[in-house]
């Protein structure tokens, strides 16, 4: 995975910003266009950058803001052929800049009617999951944790918070607390219906594995959630966030949630209390863990750049 990276700088700033980055071995290819932007005005840089070499370039860009406005853009390029420096191209990182997977984060856990409605029906399928017999037990609590954005708005406030920013860390966690209390209302919901149905007895709560492992974790359980909560941030910052099923489906935010909401309905103070006991115990794993993997990549592959914002 390499980029291409447009920018926008006053004409002021564009020669030196040029010819830093006309020397830098990582800038594969260099456009200049003089006078080419409208809005806002000044010249028109296009670059083709290895990516281990984004934050330098990123950073020579941010000089250029003693100038005026500047605009970036990044694109994740598939491919990129250059004479002579294919054997840098085929060893190239797979370290994501802060600006894109800050990005990444932004998007999913954003609150949105596409937020909450993906929240309440991973909620629903969870709770469905947890009165069913073990084979489509594991199918649909495997389903919910794939289906509700549970994890990006917890790994939003664990960035947010590394980066001391209170607007974001305001932002993740009015995402984090609404998306938690539709997904539990939903599961309510969906137990009340359940119940109606013949299927929400307490005995079959009782007799389910799905509830066991959330109410009483084993040492084997809290390794699997650590390890999500890991594999999470690695996935987000490293271009692999079509694998992060894999991390939500270790973690148990979405069944523990959703026996808050079973247990609201259910007057089950005890397993509403375990529910969200659980849930914190796994947010916490997400923003320590979480929080350690971006603070050790910032360290060791960012240069402890400070994002472009």
């Amino acid at each position: 995975m390499h980029h291409q990276i447009d920018v926008t700088v006053p004409s002021a700033a564009a020669d030196d910003l040029v010819g830093r980055l006309a020397a830098h071995d990582g800038v594969l290819a260099l456009t200049h266009q003089r006078d080419g932007s409208v809005k806002p005005p000044g010249d028109v840089l296009s670059l083709h950058v290895l990516n281990r070499s984004i934050d330098d370039v990123l950073a020579s860009v941010e000089h250029a803001r003693q100038y005026g406005p500047i605009t970036v853009a990044t694109v994740r390029t598939e491919s990129v052929v250059a004479s002579g420096v294919q054997d840098a191209i085929e060893d190239d990182a797979d370290e994501s800049p802060w600006e894109e997977f800050e990005r990444t984060l932004r998007h999913h856990g954003r609150l949105s009617t596409n937020y909450l409605a993906l929240m309440a029906l991973g909620g629903a399928i969870a709770v469905a999951g947890l009165v069913s017999p073990p084979v489509p037990q594991a199918l649909a609590l495997a389903a919910s944790a794939i289906v509700a954005p549970a994890f990006e708005p917890v790994a939003k406030l664990a960035v947010a918070a590394l980066r001391r920013d209170l607007h974001r860390i305001r932002r993740a966690l009015v995402s984090v607390v609404v998306g938690y209390l539709v997904l539990a209302a939903a599961g309510g919901v969906a137990f009340l219906v359940l119940r109606a149905l013949g299927m929400g007895r307490p005995e079959m709560l009782a007799k389910s594995e799905g509830v066991h492992m959330v109410v009483d974790p084993t040492a084997a359980d809290w390794l699997v959630g650590a390890g999500g909560a890991l594999a999470g941030l690695v996935i987000i910052t490293s271009f692999r966030e079509a694998v992060l099923a894999g991390a939500l489906i270790a973690l148990a935010l979405v069944p523990a949630a959703a026996l808050v909401g079973i247990g609201v309905v259910g007057g089950d103070w005890t397993l509403a209390l375990e529910g969200l006991q659980r849930t914190a115990a796994d947010m916490g794993l997400v923003v320590v863990l979480g929080g350690a993997v971006v603070l050790v990549k910032d360290r060791w592959h960012h240069g402890r750049r400070r994002p472009l914002a």
